[in-house]
């Protein structure tokens, strides 16, 4: 992802959202905040995880939507669905360790993670 883009999408002020709007081939468009981007080597392509901005009916509140991520001879970004099962395995597993591993240093305390239950009854962290 090139510098542009990555302040664009990951800028540090917490008042500002950056909306993108996807809009696929096979259904209407819709916006979505980036949430992460990861460049997984042994694929040797970057992915993106989005979160759907206004959810319907065909689009599940809270639920990370994962896109393969290049950019054109421009810089600009695009964004094409995942449609190979064993790719996007890989992509759903490796965001699961970056996010585990981000909410991990963001706690610094697996006791707290552990400890969840009690807080919110029937969650249970591994």
């Amino acid at each position: 992802m090139n510098t542009k883009n990555k302040n664009l999408f990951f800028n540090e002020s917490d008042d500002e959202t950056v909306i993108v709007t996807i809009a696929p081939e096979t259904s209407e468009e819709f916006d979505v905040e980036i949430i992460a981007a990861l460049e997984i080597d042994e694929l040797d392509k970057e992915y993106v995880a989005v979160l759907p901005i206004n959810p319907d009916e065909d689009i599940p509140e809270d639920e990370l939507i994962l896109f393969r991520y290049s950019e054109d001879e421009e810089g600009n970004p695009e964004f094409e669905g995942i449609t190979d099962d064993e790719e996007l395995q890989s992509v759903a597993s490796a965001f699961e360790q970056y996010f585990n591993k981000a909410t991990n240093e963001l706690y610094n305390d697996e006791e707290y993670l552990n400890d969840i239950g009690s807080y919110v009854p029937g969650v249970r962290i591994k």
